[in-house]
């Protein structure tokens, strides 16, 4: 169990780091382009196996995505990496506080609509 949340984390960093990655110029314009069909191809109902197959439907998602990811990071430069490297573990160590202020906007945003809505119509 211990295996498996560990790649989950280096997994996550992973992300992060391509998600720096294609805000930066100097990211050749292929690893973008891969970048976005690899989350694309993870959020999109159509799979080359389905998922509607036990354990291997899913199976698909959990080795493509992952080695997709592996691939694209040997892509990047190496100067731009290292850059998305160091923001992506600032964004991680900071990302519960940008989180929770992210959600206190939308539920302020959500109060000021529907106190809007109610004093539209009453």
């Amino acid at each position: 169990m211990r295996r498996i949340v560990s790649f989950l984390k280096f997994f996550r960093r992973d992300l992060a780091v391509l998600l720096m990655a294609a805000k930066q110029p100097e990211t050749p314009g292929r690893v973008r382009v891969l970048f976005l069909l690899a989350v694309l191809y993870l959020l999109s109902p159509i799979d080359l196996i389905p998922d509607t197959v036990p354990v291997v439907g899913v199976l698909d998602d959990a080795v493509l995505v992952p080695a997709a990811v592996c691939a694209l990071l040997r892509l990047l430069p190496p100067a731009v990496r290292q850059r998305s490297e160091r923001e992506a573990d600032l964004l991680l160590r900071h990302g519960g506080a940008i989180l929770a202020v992210a959600g206190l906007l939308v539920l302020l945003w959500l109060a000021l609509i529907v106190w809007g809505i109610c004093h539209l119509f009453a």
